[in-house]
């Protein structure tokens, strides 16, 4: 059977979606499954194309002549754009069955109760795709298959879901071959040859504004050092980025990892995601890893306030922040430094947190506003709180709550954040070399430096906010 597996792309001109393009995960291992079972399989990356979206979707359906189309959505802003092309696939190009999963769509599945929808796949969907393709295929009922939620005579039917996966080990690797032509497009922010690689799944902390531990069910599933090694050596890019939640969860299995690396003599430069509180307990792995190519540890500070810490079910403190942070500069390990800002910040809050990143002179601070989004508790507790309900506005870079500032002085203080952390560009002379040096190798054209430099102006222009707000009351 053919199978067209799509990435829709993101209209929104404001978020981190300017300053990154990482490969769809999702859809490679989706793929990965269904070609386990024979099917013919194709990925169009509608992010990743310079002409227009719609055209490269309309000509990929009638060259591949697929059966049925799947979207991925895992992104709240990305809900309407999957519902507008799921509806144009189905009526204006005549596929005969669409289905759509992902994170969001896991989480808040009402949201895709229209009727061109046939299916959304809800949870890990390795294995819940394979039968529900098969269902479709062979004309059978799909009241059999779990994990699915599937559109009857316009209604929505919920069947039983499906349990998680026990042994993620065995799952086949990203099939990232389908993703060729698309792959010099995947970028995180300076870095252009990037690869992703998923070693576990979920996270045993339950902060509120997060939903991975939601969508995970609170547990936390591993593949073994072993299996981690093998898929690193089919991966070409030079620079990783591991997907995981906290990849020092497991420190033993880290430190094989490791362990392996060094012995096979895999070098990449590595980007990680790691608690603070890890890192302090156990700063031998930096080390470790700053041998093996560990670049950047993108580590979620939230606040310089242990009491906002608490509210938000963080456990952990604005100290081991600062003594992680000092670890990794120690180790010459680049800190993305990621930072919550309440819709109840005074004047005095944004000085505060500024003055922190001045003070630790970090690189790469990134600020977003607290949002509560469906899927997490934060949504559950606010939810009849929100004074914005257009999903295009859930970008993390714009209030949805009522703001204790008004709301132009939010979008100035929010914005000066940016600009003032980036017009210092608190670079070290490690940073500075490693762009000279990647520019020099011909991997980071001079055009992408431009493209990053007019995102970051447009993030923080205070008149990009405030006109966007403007378009929303409009609307």
């Amino acid at each position: 059977m053919k199978i067209l597996l799509v990435q829709p792309n993101n209209t929104s001109v404001i978020g981190l979606n300017n300053v990154s393009l990482i490969e769809p995960t999702g859809l490679e291992a989706i793929a990965g499954s269904l070609l386990r079972d024979d099917h013919t399989v194709k990925i169009a990356d509608l992010r990743a194309i310079d002409c227009d979206p719609d055209t490269y979707l309309e000509n990929s359906i009638k060259e591949f002549k697929p059966e049925a189309v799947g979207f991925s959505c895992s992104f709240t802003p990305d809900v309407y754009r999957t519902i507008e092309l799921a509806k144009k696939v189905k009526n204006e190009f005549g596929v005969r069955y669409v289905f759509v999963g992902g994170h969001h769509v896991s989480v808040y599945s009402f949201d895709f109760n229209v009727k061109e929808i046939d299916a959304v796949v809800v949870g890990e969907g390795e294995y819940t795709i394979r039968e529900l393709v098969n269902a479709f295929s062979s004309n059978l009922p799909l009241s059999n298959v779990k994990g699915i939620i599937y559109n009857e005579n316009g209604n929505q039917i919920k069947n039983q879901p499906r349990i998680l996966l026990k042994n993620i080990n065995d799952l086949p690797f990203f099939a990232r071959h389908l993703t060729e032509e698309f792959r010099k497009k995947y970028y995180l922010g300076i870095r252009t040859s990037l690869a992703c690689l998923e070693t576990a799944r979920g996270c045993p902390f339950k902060c509120d504004f997060c939903s991975v531990w939601n969508f995970y069910e609170g547990s936390y599933r591993s593949k073994s050092p072993e299996r981690v090694i093998a898929e690193l050596k089919e991966i070409k890019e030079d620079y990783v980025l591991i997907t995981d939640d906290n990849f020092f969860s497991d420190v033993k299995r880290a430190k094989k990892i490791g362990e392996l690396l060094k012995k096979e003599k895999i070098y990449k430069l590595y980007t990680i995601q790691a608690r603070s509180d890890t890192i302090v307990k156990h700063p031998e792995l930096i080390s470790q890893w700053k041998e093996l190519g560990l670049s950047n540890i993108f580590i979620g500070f939230e606040s310089v306030d242990d009491e906002k810490l608490n509210t938000i079910n963080k456990s952990n403190s604005s100290l081991n922040n600062e003594k992680a942070y000092y670890i990794a500069k120690k180790n010459n390990v680049a800190v993305t430094a990621s930072f919550i800002v309440s819709p109840d910040f005074t004047k005095l809050d944004f000085k505060k947190l500024i003055d922190f990143v001045k003070r630790l002179k970090i690189s790469v601070p990134v600020f977003s506003v607290l949002t509560p989004l469906p899927g997490t508790k934060l949504y559950n507790e606010l939810k009849d709180k929100l004074t914005v309900k257009n999903y295009t506005y859930y970008d993390l870079f714009h209030p949805v709550l009522e703001t204790f500032l008004s709301k132009n002085d939010f979008f100035r203080e929010f914005s000066n954040l940016y600009r003032t952390s980036y017009k210092s560009l608190n670079l070290r002379a490690n940073d500075i070399l490693f762009v000279i040096r990647y520019m020099l190798s011909g991997k980071m054209p001079l055009n992408h430096m431009f493209k990053l430099k007019k995102s970051m102006r447009c993030i923080s222009t205070p008149e990009t906010y405030i006109n966007s707000l403007l378009l929303e009351n409009k609307n």
